[in-house]
């Protein structure tokens, strides 16, 4: 075969001649090679394939030319592939050197290969030669040495590489820079090279970098040594776990072990010893900003804090945030520094010492906005205005209890910051407060917060507080607790058993004041049974009832054309099966249920065809981005024992492509029907189109003439036709014979399991004799006068209408009230019946069985519209900002703190007692998903005046704004009363409102 292909390519006289010419040039420049190579003026050689250069002579027929014989078989007859294709090794190069586009050091040779073996060294003219015929890689090598002793450096000294500059470590302390990306980066140079002059190269090089580099100094070389068999991940977490905490402003620099390279130190290249487990950093330094590394061989400089010099700064604050190049400098600083200095750790004696005065800001304190943290100082505002919890702060209560063995905090790292952030806002008298130390601590109990992306600030809140908690658990070793079952035990028993087993795990100022507990209701939809737990809360989360009518939007039917889009009431909380819907659809329709046929219609894909026991609500659901479809079946189709729908379109020629009129629907046939009956039951549907026409014989005057049918096949060339499993099969032809629907459908699904049973009606020529193909069906519809377009826009535009009205107003009470109603678990979260024995959509309803001394509501104004996209609730819920009665919402009147004093026959449940809240603050958010805003508003224990805390912005605000559509998170303290008749004062007073 190999032979066949030579003997066919030609060899023009023409081709002959310039081959014969190539050979004899190359003749003469190898003659001279050596001449060449030797001279002192040669310094630069390449590197050439000996692989390709044996399949040039080849294709040039070189030894028989220079020999004068005649050429071989392979004489102009072999393809050539670029010059040095097999040589070159694609590999992650830390950079290139300068200049980038040629210097020979930015190709790499794969490694390993001998010369004489894989290549041939050759000089410029011999290069030149084969490159002006034939396109190639040029590995150019230096060589070293004189006259005959010169050597050719080919191959290099292949070293592991990083690059390090301030903006790559800026990206490393937000995360941003994926690892992989510091992974497996390569530098090579000559063993013999000077490492003064490979230092000049880099200082050359780092100006072919994008950025602001120093023109003079602006390299350092270093040595990394590790043990590990990764090094570049062990330097990424080294580097990683110190700058992780720094934010935009800090410098971006850390402490480094390696070793500095200096030509004072080692003359070559050779010298250093550079092997595999060294890494070699290249470090740039940027002409506005210190050095990244930090090594005791070097002198750390810096921007001085108050002259801004960047000099050697020998002077740095306690707080490790600023430095100064002389004592002098630091004096000077010192009353603008001091009023903004965090103490490293904010936990020192000076934290503790605060303590309120005349002078102090008792709370009303901006919070500088650091970059998108306008929901953490929100949510910041909220617990700062927490009362109870403040005033544990200020005593310095927590240094006491900080857990420094729970693996679920912060060694105190958080609950410090939460506190001296805390003291400074309360005992401290600035007005802003810029809480950098605190952000970071927040970000290391939770790195969702890490970086300067948009939060939640009910998200906030409770991770805050859950790790205030775990700081601060008095339990240092958690014992195992088993929990029993409810065993038709009373509420109260399960329920302190429960806060018990809680209590054995959980305990510290959070809990105290904040924890809660739920009564979690489970039961099954098929037997009833059910099952009770109690569940300790932090917030309790608050849907909206909606006041927008909730709709069902289909298509009807009453023949395989004519269709209405209509939209009417639903009501998701009565979750029936369809076959029991169809009895309410067929009273609104005013047609007999049985009539009734569903199914969804999906645009690219098979209709979805319904089954009367699936869940009307499902069906909604799956419905929402195709159209749910319901027809009129005939009397025909009623009386069928075996029905079988049938996906139809219809479709018509046009310039040999099937063109879709978008009129498509499901037929119903038996499946015992024969296809010549099938064949006459779609022309009884389309027999009105034939209005112009005398009584039509099907077989005679309509088949093959009007119209054919046929099957919709899957048209890929790889998977034969389930129909006549034909590979080259392209919708295949419905015959009219006596073969049955089941015998068709059986045998199909043996060729394709997934087989889908639909029909094309290809329309051939237009049953209306002044009317073409494509415009069949608007004839028809026109002359029909359904205006389907006109009812579309009337739906859509009621539709809108709806959805664009004012959702009204709900009052707290009402969001407590619909949160209290059973919900039916989605499939993906089922329940396991002990009496079923099968998992199941079980109804939950939750209940407050216990509310705490705070009280904190989330609204759940964002809620999932499908999988990608959520949208906000504007609706305004009035909350009551005195006297919220919680009376009626919680089962047992009592504090959770108040179970010791509680028995069986006496306690909150039995003797309930009135629960009265008052609001202290609210979280609002403003605006949309994406770009919202956050604010606080809250009450001050001391001047018992209301503020709006916007950022750094405070500003005192009426009572009478706290209500609004941004409400988001609500803070309520139980009231209560020093006095014994307490009760019944709260009483009085309600009765007197």
């Amino acid at each position: 075969m190999q032979e066949e292909k030579l003997n066919e390519i030609q060899v023009s006289q023409h081709t002959a001649d310039k081959l014969k010419k190539q050979a004899l040039e190359y003749k003469k420049l190898q003659e001279t090679f050596n001449k060449r190579f030797s001279s002192d003026a040669n310094t630069q050689f390449y590197v050439l394939s000996l692989k390709w250069l044996n399949q040039w002579k080849q294709y040039v027929s070189y030894d028989e030319i220079v020999a004068n014989k005649a050429p071989s078989k392979y004489f102009g007859r072999i393809t050539l592939e670029r010059i040095n294709d097999d040589l070159e090794d694609d590999v992650q190069k830390c950079f290139k050197y300068y200049p980038i586009n040629n210097h020979p050091w930015n190709t790499y040779m794969k490694q390993g290969l001998q010369e004489n073996v894989d290549y041939v060294v050759i000089d410029k003219d011999i290069w030149e030669f084969f490159t002006s015929y034939y396109p190639g890689i040029a590995i150019i090598r230096t060589s070293n040495g004189n006259g005959k002793d010169k050597q050719v450096a080919v191959n290099l000294l292949r070293f592991k590489a990083v690059l390090l500059y301030p903006s790559i470590i800026k990206q490393i302390s937000f995360d941003r820079m994926y690892r992989q990306t510091f992974d497996s980066e390569i530098m090579q140079v000559d063993r013999n090279m000077e490492l003064k002059d490979y230092q000049a190269l880099i200082q050359r090089t780092v100006h072919t970098f994008s950025g602001s580099f120093a023109k003079d100094n602006n390299v350092r070389i270093w040595r990394y040594v590790t043990d590990q068999k990764d090094p570049y991940k062990v330097l990424f977490n080294e580097i990683y776990k110190q700058v992780s905490e720094l934010e935009s402003s800090d410098d971006m620099c850390f402490d480094f072990k390696g070793e500095l390279l200096t030509h004072q130190q080692y003359q070559t290249i050779e010298d250093i010893g550079i092997i595999d487990n060294n890494l070699i950093i290249f470090e740039f330094k940027d002409d506005f900003k210190p050095w990244c590394i930090r090594n005791q061989a070097v002198q750390v400089e810096g921007k001085c804090e108050y002259c801004h010099n960047f000099k050697v700064l020998s002077f740095p604050c306690i707080c490790r945030k600023v430095a100064y190049c002389k004592e002098e400098c630091k004096q000077n600083d010192y009353n603008y520094h001091s009023s903004r200095c965090e103490k490293h750790g904010s936990d020192d004696e000076s934290i503790k010492s605060l303590t309120l005065t005349t002078t102090s800001m008792k709370g009303i304190v901006g919070l500088s906005n650091l970059g998108n943290t306008c929901f953490m100082n929100s949510g910041t505002q909220c617990i700062s205005n927490s009362y109870p919890l403040v005033e544990y702060f200020l005593k310095n209560l927590y240094f006491d209890e900080i857990n420094m063995d729970n693996p679920l905090g912060t060694q105190g790292q958080l609950v410090k910051k939460v506190g001296s952030l805390i003291k400074k806002m309360w005992c401290g008298d600035r007005q802003t407060i810029t809480p950098t130390n605190y952000k970071k601590a927040v970000g290391q109990f939770q790195p969702m917060f890490k970086g300067f992306h948009q939060h939640d600030s009910s998200e906030l809140i409770t991770f805050v507080l859950d790790g205030i908690h775990e700081d601060l658990n008095r339990v240092k070793k958690k014992p195992y607790v088993e929990t029993k079952d409810y065993d038709g035990r009373s509420d109260f028993v399960v329920a302190k058993e429960s806060w018990l087993n809680h209590l054995a795990r959980n305990q510290s100022i959070i809990v105290d004041l904040m924890h809660g507990q739920y009564k979690s209701t489970l039961k099954c939809p098929n037997c009833q049974q059910f099952s009770i737990t109690f569940d300790p809360y932090l917030m309790v989360q608050l849907g909206i009832p909606s006041q927008k009518k909730r709709t069902i939007s289909f298509k009807f039917y009453k023949d395989l054309f004519q269709s209405t889009l209509i939209t009417i009431p639903f009501d998701k909380y009565k979750n029936i099966i369809l076959k029991e819907y169809l009895k309410i659809l067929g009273e609104e329709l005013k047609v007999d249920h049985q009539y009734l046929f569903g199914y969804i219609a999906n645009m690219y894909t098979s209709f979805d065809f319904l089954d009367e026991n699936k869940s009307i609500v499902d069906i909604r659901k799956s419905a929402k981005r195709s159209q749910l479809c319901f027809r009129q079946l005939t009397v025909q189709e009623i009386q069928m024992q075996k029905k079988f729908p049938i996906q139809f379109s219809n479709k018509h020629f046009e310039q040999q492509y099937k063109k879709s009129y978008f009129q498509s629907g499901v037929i119903i046939v038996d499946g015992q029907m024969t296809l010549k009956q099938v064949h006459l039951q779609i022309f009884t549907h389309l027999n009105q189109l034939f209005s112009e026409h005398e009584q039509l014989d099907y077989e005679k005057q309509v088949l093959n003439q009007y119209y054919s049918l046929a099957y919709k096949t899957n048209q890929n060339y790889w998977n034969p036709c389930a129909f006549c499993t034909s590979k080259n099969c392209n919708d295949c032809e419905v015959k009219f014979d006596d073969e049955t629907v089941e015998e068709v459908k059986n045998r199909a699904l043996k060729v394709d399991h997934q087989c889908n049973f639909e029909i094309i009606i290809l329309w051939k020529q237009s049953p209306f004799k002044q009317i073409k193909l494509p415009d069949i069906f608007d004839h028809y519809f026109k002359t029909n006068k359904l205006e389907i377009q006109d009812n579309n826009q009337r739906n859509q535009m009621s539709s809108s209408m709806n959805s664009n009205s004012q959702q009204g107003i709900v009052s707290l009470y009402d969001c407590l009230q619909y949160s209290q109603q059973p919900e039916q678990l989605n499939a993906e979260n089922t329940w396991y019946c002990q009496v079923c024995k099968e998992h199941v959509q079980a109804f939950k309803s939750m209940q407050i069985y216990k509310a705490p001394q705070i009280l904190i509501f989330t609204l759940k104004r964002f809620k999932a519209s499908n999988r990608l996209f959520k949208q906000k609730l504007e609706t305004l819920v009035d909350f009551p900002i005195n006297n919220l009665d919680m009376t009626d919402y919680v089962i047992n009147s009592r504090t959770p703190f108040e179970y010791h004093n509680e028995n069986e026959t006496n306690n909150g449940e039995n003797n309930k007692q009135k629960v009265i809240y008052d609001l202290y603050a609210v979280s609002n958010h403003f605006g949309g998903l994406g770009g919202g805003h956050y604010t606080a508003l809250a009450k001050n224990k001391f001047t018992n005046k209301w503020y709006n805390f916007d950022d750094s912005m405070v500003s005192e605000i009426n009572e009478t704004s706290i209500v609004s559509k941004s409400a988001y998170v609500l803070c309520y303290q139980l009231r209560t009363d020093d006095s014994n008749n307490c009760q019944e004062k709260t009483m009085q007073s309600i009765i007197q409102e």
